[in-house]
């Protein structure tokens, strides 16, 4: 499997992510790999409930209108 290394470009970065992540997955049991993604499926709700702002308030701070 390839190590994952820093990109200047934050597009690089991006896809370097994308193609380690997809070789990781091909090359490690469904277990390995899910149990990785729960965990950080997890952390995103968590975080997303402890997350102060409205759903009003923060598209107002991105300047995008509500629907």
């Amino acid at each position: 499997m390839q190590n994952l290394k820093p990109e200047k470009d934050n597009k690089k970065g991006r896809m370097s992510f994308v193609e380690y992540w997809a070789d990781f997955v091909k090359n490690n049991p469904d277990r390995v790999w899910s149990r990785q993604q729960k965990l950080l499926i997890n952390s995103q709700i968590k975080n997303a409930q402890n997350f102060r702002l409205s759903k009003k308030d923060y598209l107002e701070l991105k300047k995008e209108i509500a629907f």
